[in-house]
């Protein structure tokens, strides 16, 4: 299990227990920037990506945004494919679910876990963790680009599974990373001689050509041993040591 999941198996009642047992997990903080990228690059109200379908039934995907845990426990519905998704954040040193919600693959179609529908403020918060997730799965299911590397779980979380009769959880868990090498179709008309770019993300966008309201899903494209090229700056404090510094560093 991955470091949240194995807190929150740790505190939680036998229901939830089950539940995280039955899981794959992904760590995803080193696909962050990346999942962001895509999703500040992509039109507004395009929709949720096809792609973004889970590896597992279960799949509880972690990530470390601004130095905290951030978890999505999501699950697929066997009936129709949505994808319902809890958000999971750890603050003064508690677990807590903060929304519950659902999305379609290949749909703008959202659901909520509530019996009434969230303010707008909250409903921008709850749609925009949605789209984060959706970038995950995008990122996991684009063939060839992502490595997933091995980890043990915690040898506690196994020796309270096994007193309170849970279901073992996996032995093994996955860091996510980008794998070096050629990623995405070449450009056409490219040729032996085409000048190679930088691992880059190719945003979702419309073809009429294909037909109407005919969507080319967003892909990374670029040969990621040359580097990773993403379109945006994150802000940092001015060097006391440097005159004239921008504070500013692309990320």
């Amino acid at each position: 299990m991955t470091p949240l999941a194995a807190r929150l198996f740790r505190m939680g009642d036998e229901q939830s227990q089950r539940a995280l047992a039955a899981s794959q997990f992904l760590e995803c903080s080193a696909l962050t920037s990346m999942a962001l990228e895509m999703r500040r690059a992509d039109p507004p109200g395009s929709g949720f990506s096809a792609n973004a379908r889970l590896p597992a039934p279960r799949t509880f995907i972690e990530t470390a945004i601004r130095e905290r845990r951030i978890a999505f426990a999501c699950q697929e519905r066997a009936a129709d494919g949505r994808v319902t998704v809890n958000a999971i954040v750890e603050q003064n040193g508690r677990i807590a679910v903060a929304w519950q919600a659902a999305f379609q693959p290949g749909s703008d179609h959202v659901t909520f876990g509530e019996d009434t529908l969230p303010s707008d403020e909250k409903f921008a918060s709850i749609h925009a963790g949605l789209l984060l997730v959706e970038k995950f799965l995008c990122l996991i299911n684009q063939p060839g680009l992502i490595d997933r590397r091995t980890r043990d779980t915690d040898k506690r979380v196994l020796r309270l599974a096994a007193e309170c009769g849970v279901g073992a959880p996996e032995a093994k868990w996955h860091q996510c990373h980008i794998r070096p090498g050629v990623h995405g179709a070449a450009p056409a008309g490219a040729n032996a001689t085409h000048r190679e770019h930088q691992l880059h993300y190719v945003r979702k966008h419309l073809k009429p050509s294909l037909g109407p309201d005919r969507w080319i899903e967003g892909h990374w494209r670029g040969n990621a041993d040359l580097g990773t090229y993403l379109k945006s700056y994150v802000g940092h404090p001015p060097r006391h040591d440097s005159v004239g510094s921008t504070g500013e560093q692309e990320g």
